[in-house]
């Protein structure tokens, strides 16, 4: 089985959230007029790092999507079995039409990146953009993502790209099917 990847450029990307709001405004997951700060649903969120003292600070910035685990704990915890793994592409996906909103998937997430609406009582999350992926396009975030800290394909070809290209994987970060580079310190 071959795995759909992103690869995340931690020297490209700069905290911008430009990804989120595309993930969310294609997805149709924001209620523009009724959602409340600190409570917007997302599919993917983007987390920093501050280093140094005051002049001299650095800060590294990420986006955290589904990691499409291998053994992913969300399908074990699923009693309904409406979560599965794709055998052509590795993502993981959640059939709403199986979920019976239990939320043991959003528990079970080392990653905190499943989400619940209460109106529809459905668990739902990243799924790479398993449609337009079908149709040969990239997915939302990795072509909205304006420095390009984003790139999208089979993991392992992925990984050899990286490697020709001199950069290093962050192996603590890319345990499961996200991969995330920089240039070697």
């Amino acid at each position: 089985m071959k795995q759909l990847s992103l690869a995340i450029d931690l020297d490209r990307c700069i905290g911008c959230k430009t990804c989120v709001v595309a993930c969310r405004n294609s997805h149709g997951i924001v209620d523009h007029e009724n959602c409340i700060p600190g409570e917007i649903p997302y599919y993917l969120r983007v987390e920093s790092e501050r280093k140094g003292l005051y002049p001299n600070l650095s800060e590294t910035s990420w986006v955290v999507p589904c990691q499409h685990c291998k053994n992913a704990a969300c399908i074990k915890a699923c009693k309904a079995e409406a979560i599965v793994k794709d055998e052509q592409t590795g993502i993981v996906r959640i059939m709403a039409d199986k979920c019976v909103g239990s939320r043991d998937c959003i528990e079970a997430c080392p990653y905190g990146v499943i989400q619940f609406d209460a109106a529809r009582n459905k668990a739902h999350k990243c799924d790479l953009c398993w449609d337009r992926v079908h149709m040969g396009e990239k997915p939302v975030c990795a072509e909205a993502c304006l420095t390009d800290a984003i790139r999208f394909g089979e993991k392992e070809i992925l990984k050899m790209e990286l490697e020709a290209e001199g950069k290093e994987i962050v192996k603590k970060m890319s345990a499961q099917s996200v991969i995330y580079f920089r240039k070697p310190a």
